[in-house]
């Protein structure tokens, strides 16, 4: 789980940053700053991280104390419960710029999906995309609870919107990409994750995934209709 939390970590921060940017000033918020070691002490001590984000959180630290403890939460295996507070927390009045609060229900709805219950994690991020029609995290998730009902055909259609907005993004391609391998478009998922791996070459699930559509093209070639 720590692993997996860093992974997690590291992509939330890297959201954040822009998120923030939004907020106000060019000056250092220090409660960004705590906001940015709290996640980072979840990596080290998820416990103790705990315990203090809850101290934050009732000393009035706001929604980065409320952040902080639910990430804490996931990093310890409590992942519907973290799901439901950055649920709660993009809903709240106090829940930031709309991209603050679109990055909130981005992480719910992965942890929804995370903790298989993708109905609760389209609710999620469909609420999300109300406010950011053009977040490609938002769109690739849900895209991916589309895929959890076995509706290709709509996740194909979010992941198509998502490259709309950012043609270039390696992960909507390879989930595309296995979402027309599930249609039989196979040409059509080959040219996504051939794009895909040139981006990202060292991309386990885009090798996998392209390793599937190969093997379903050389099935279909021996037994052409």
């Amino acid at each position: 789980m720590k692993n997996l939390f860093k992974t997690f970590v590291l992509g939330l921060m890297l959201a954040g940053v822009a998120a923030h940017a939004d907020e106000a000033s060019t000056l250092v918020n220090p409660f960004d700053e705590k906001h940015k070691t709290c996640l980072e002490d979840i990596a080290i001590d998820a416990d103790l991280a705990y315990e203090n984000a809850m101290i934050w959180q009732g000393d009035g630290g706001g929604r980065r104390a409320r952040h902080c403890v639910a990430m804490a939460l996931f990093a310890l295996g409590h992942i519907e419960e973290a799901a439901f507070r950055l649920e709660k927390l993009a809903k709240a009045p106090d829940g930031g710029s709309p991209a603050m609060r679109a990055a909130y229900y981005a992480e719910s709805g992965d942890l929804w999906l995370q903790a298989g219950n993708p109905h609760q994690s389209y609710q999620v991020v469909s609420d999300g995309l109300k406010i950011a029609r053009s977040n490609v995290a938002l769109r690739i998730i849900r895209a991916r609870a589309y895929s959890a009902f076995g509706r290709w055909d709509y996740a194909e259609i979010d992941l198509s919107s998502a490259l709309a907005f950012e043609n270039d993004n390696p992960n909507a391609l390879r989930y595309r990409a296995d979402a027309r391998l599930r249609q039989d478009k196979l040409l059509l998922a080959k040219s996504d994750i051939e794009r895909a791996v040139k981006l990202d070459p060292e991309n386990i699930d885009a090798l996998v995934v392209r390793g599937k559509i190969i093997e379903a093209i050389r099935v279909k070639n021996q037994n052409p209709k």
